[in-house]
């Protein structure tokens, strides 16, 4: 499946975060976590996910405020810019996720966000955890 700046729905943003979104971001989370083409160091590495999942949930405490959350994007440029892997899973995330906060114009919709976003952190927990119980075993 390919990933862009349409990936997220304007429905989910709008609260409608049915079974298709459930199994969107479990797909979604799974990609992230999984190595491109065999090659190591191309997956999204919890401390990428972590770092900017850190500044969404830091604006979250101090509430909605549009501005804020528009310097949130180039935050997340930036990292993405300093991922030595050009193939990297980063790039993929940044597509997606950018093009969610484009859409995101209020406080509904950016709770909205950042459920989705803590759905894709938790799948992506669970295909890392898995990946690292197979290459445990693998002796």
């Amino acid at each position: 499946m390919e990933y862009n700046k349409k990936s997220i729905k304007d429905d989910w943003l709008d609260g409608n975060l049915d079974h298709k979104f459930i199994d969107w971001a479990e797909e979604f989370g799974k990609h992230l976590a999984k190595e491109r083409n065999g090659k190591r160091g191309t997956e999204l590495t919890t401390n990428q996910l972590r770092k900017f999942f850190g500044a969404v949930k830091r604006q979250q405490t101090k509430g909605y405020d549009a501005t804020e959350f528009a310097f949130l994007r180039p935050q997340l440029a930036y990292s993405v810019a300093k991922a030595k892997n050009r193939e990297g899973k980063i790039h993929d995330f940044f597509h997606v996720m950018a093009g969610g906060m484009e859409r995101v114009t209020n406080e509904k919709k950016f709770k909205n966000f950042i459920k989705i976003f803590e759905a894709i952190v938790a799948y992506h927990k669970a295909a890392e955890a898995s990946n690292l119980e197979l290459s445990n075993t693998k002796h």
